[in-house]
């Protein structure tokens, strides 16, 4: 299994729109919000992506 790790919403949006993402693993170490974070998975499908994840380091305990 390979992951790739989007440091940035950008990076993701930049990899995922060059087709970089097809078939992989992705994990998402950058803040999100909830809608951030539906709009990114929803686009899941339309760039043939694996598997996305989220880090929770940025969640307040």
């Amino acid at each position: 299994m390979r992951t790739i790790v989007c440091n940035s919403v950008q990076s993701f949006w930049d990899m995922a729109d060059n087709q970089f993402l097809e078939g992989l693993d992705v994990h998402c170490v950058f803040p999100v919000n909830e809608g951030l974070k539906a709009f990114i998975l929803n686009y899941q499908e339309r760039y043939k992506i694996r598997s996305i994840s989220f880090t929770n380091a940025f969640q307040p305990s």
